[in-house]
């Protein structure tokens, strides 16, 4: 019996000891289970509920979510007036670019004045061969005009109120002319004229919807198209040149993507 009591006795000094080591601190059911806390020197596990894994990091949004590059596209008809020539006509034009630091547009635009008229004149300037300058006025039947100018593009807007925005901005490019019809005699003729040219505008964009808006838009063309070829009017070959500085007015559409 002294045994027995003996070993009875050593049971219940480790157990004491064990248990001074381990806490269990039951938990609150279905808010994860009992919380173990282990308070031996190697070190200490404290577990709530499930645990619960970090997303992914994906950048700062600041509170209104990602927002990537922004993209416009514009298009719009209005009327030309090239101040050297005759008459106006149809004027169609349409951009396509980016949008950075929220006010400034940069893009590629092009447009495309079109007037077509019987018993007109067009008017022409040349050199001939001895550095003569001279001028030519063509009487004509009929005509057809077609200046195509392709530019790069600037555009500042100025955020006045969330739908209004006036805007300011040029553009440097390329302008291809044809003239073609039949003259005074009834003798078809077609000149084809290419030449650097620049542009200045201004105008306002009304906004609609967050990616949708109205504008309208004032635009000076600055170009003169040059040409070399026979002419058999005169029997020699000149170099000539198109005055087309002039003023149109286009508005539209333009859209955000």
């Amino acid at each position: 019996m002294r045994i027995v009591a003996a070993m009875v006795a050593l049971a219940f000094t480790v157990g004491s000891a064990s248990a001074s080591q381990l806490d269990f601190q039951p938990g609150a059911l279905g808010t994860g289970g009992s919380q173990f806390k282990h308070t031996g020197p190697q070190s200490t596990l404290l577990t709530n509920g499930p645990i619960r894994h970090r997303r992914p990091y994906r950048g700062h949004d600041y509170g209104y979510g990602y927002r990537g590059p922004e993209y416009f596209a514009t298009l719009g008809a209005g009327r030309f007036d090239p101040s050297d020539q005759p008459g106006t006509g149809l004027y169609v034009n349409g951009s396509v670019g980016s949008v950075f630091a929220d006010q400034l547009d940069l893009g590629i635009q092009l447009s495309w004045y079109h007037r077509s008229t019987g018993g007109e004149e067009f008017v022409r300037q040349g050199d001939l061969p001895d550095g003569t300058h001279v001028t030519t006025v063509v009487r004509t039947r009929s005509i057809d005009t077609n200046l195509v100018p392709l530019m790069g593009t600037l555009r500042v807007r100025i955020p006045v109120t969330p739908q209004f925005e006036p805007y300011v901005g040029g553009g440097l490019g390329w302008e291809w002319l044809t003239i073609e019809g039949t003259d005074e005699n009834g003798v078809d003729f077609r000149n084809d004229y290419d030449g650097f040219g620049a542009q200045v505008f201004t105008g306002a964009n009304l906004n609609l919807a967050r990616q949708t808006s109205l504008y309208g838009e004032a635009v000076w063309n600055a170009s003169t198209p040059k040409a070399e070829f026979f002419d058999p009017s005169i029997g020699q070959t000149v170099r000539e040149e198109a005055d087309f500085d002039g003023i149109a007015f286009h508005g539209g559409l333009r859209f955000m993507f």
